[in-house]
């Protein structure tokens, strides 16, 4: 919280001071408070310009209590309330205190993630704007390997392994990299993109490597990210079909699939396949 006239953040249960709620960090001094669940704006007044602190116990402080009082005013210290601004919620990941999925995405990876993904070139790529968040979401959740394919659901052992198996191909082990690149199902969509731009790769070892030879077929600003969007949309609907096929028995040709791309891709960015291409 940004502190304004402190009339809509609680003074000791809401996190607006550096190392948390206050009731956390002086827990002897909230117990004996008789301003709890008050905000802070009812924990002192007005004298002139000047900012005053006035608290309520429902007893006299011990003489130890009175050293744990000292250490709350030294917090207090750096406060400069404002009569006339209101109180308002900032996301301290970002400079300009505005969230954002990227600067989420960032932070949640960098403690999560080991280094060698954290640094890799497509955590500032993949966010632009050009499809809905949750598709960027999931798109970054397929190029980190943390979607629960079949293959990581059985190593957590919420199906069993002989359930594993690919329901596109029916002959590999459902791993995101087979799932979204080496199933001969989904790469004939891929194809299907890279022909329209007169392109024909060899098959890549890894969802991240096509990933980074995809956003790097245009040169020009605006046709990468038209072109982005078409690999959000082959992922997305190898997902909506595999996930169509176990949960609804429904199986959906390749020429189908293809369509479904050029469809989600239209609907995202409001052109045709070549006006990006």
């Amino acid at each position: 919280m940004d502190v304004g006239n402190g009339r809509s953040t609680l003074f000791w249960e809401d996190t607006w001071l550096q190392g948390g709620p206050l009731k956390v960090s002086l827990p002897r001094l909230y117990l004996v408070s008789n301003q709890q669940e008050t905000v802070i704006g009812d924990c002192g007044f007005w004298d002139g310009f000047e900012w005053i602190w006035n608290f309520q116990w429902r007893r006299e402080l011990f003489q130890w209590e009175l050293e744990l009082l000292h250490q709350l005013h030294e917090r207090l210290r750096p406060v400069k309330m404002s009569i006339g601004r209101e109180d308002n919620v900032v996301w301290k990941f970002d400079s300009k205190g505005i969230f954002s999925t990227n600067s989420f995405m960032k932070i949640l990876h960098s403690e999560t993630l080991p280094d060698e993904i954290t640094s890799y070139s497509f955590t500032s790529a993949i966010w632009r704007g050009v499809v809905p968040p949750r598709i960027e979401l999931f798109g970054w959740f397929v190029l980190v390997g943390r979607v629960n394919t079949k293959d990581r659901l059985s190593r957590l052992g919420v199906i069993v392994h002989s359930d594993n198996i690919c329901v596109l191909c029916k002959k590999e082990v459902e791993s995101v990299q087979h799932l979204f690149l080496l199933c001969e199902v989904t790469w004939q969509v891929w194809c299907s993109w890279l022909s329209s731009v007169g392109q024909v790769w060899d098959t890549p070892e890894t969802i991240r490597e096509l990933f980074e030879k995809w956003i790097g077929v245009h040169r020009r600003k605006h046709e990468r990210r038209l072109w982005l969007a078409g690999f959000f949309a082959v992922i997305w609907n190898i997902w909506l079909e595999r996930n169509a096929r176990i949960f609804k028995n429904e199986v959906s040709g390749v020429e189908i699939l293809q369509r479904r791309t050029i469809l989600s891709y239209s609907d995202w960015t409001g052109s045709d396949l070549g006006d990006g291409c």
